[in-house]
């Protein structure tokens, strides 16, 4: 059902990839629900889009875990950001860590942009390597940049 509703949302059928997607939402699919709630962003429905994002993330989906981050984020919202961010922050999924420092950096959150992309290069992540590098150099330290930027060259990209 899942894969059903991605084909359907390729094809540009939104009302049947909701369909689909939800139908598998309702069989157990974590990622469907992830899926479902942004379709309702996308669509402008921010609270639709919270609501399945939070049943998503309650069982343990670091993508919509990073939704409500983000939402949180755009809201001026610490604490909901907060909630979140550690959970994220604790997983063994380098991408959803990079996308995490990636928003707290596209917020102007830099100090801790700079604390999270370290997880995500433990992970092996050379985008946070890359990433933490730009902030560094942006910073002045040009030798800390310039060493994370010779690890990222030979580091696996994450997706």
């Amino acid at each position: 059902m899942g894969n059903l509703a991605a084909a359907l949302h390729m094809k540009g059928d939104g009302d049947g990839a909701l369909h689909w997607w939800g139908r598998a939402w309702a069989a157990g699919n974590v990622v469907a629900g992830f899926n479902v709630g942004m379709l309702h962003a996308v669509a402008g429905d921010a609270n639709r889009a919270q609501v399945m994002w939070e049943k998503a993330a309650a069982l343990g989906d670091p993508d919509a875990m990073l939704g409500l981050v983000k939402q949180a984020l755009e809201r001026g919202d610490t604490a909901g950001a907060e909630r979140w961010a550690p959970v994220i922050l604790a997983q063994d999924e380098a991408f959803p860590i990079t996308a995490l420092g990636a928003a707290f950096r596209d917020r102007g959150d830099l100090q801790r942009a700079v604390r999270v992309f370290p997880r995500a290069e433990e992970l092996g992540d050379g985008y946070a390597m890359e990433y933490r590098a730009r902030i560094l150099a942006a910073w002045g330290r040009h030798e800390e940049a310039d060493a994370l930027r010779a690890r990222a060259a030979t580091a696996e990209r994450m997706l």
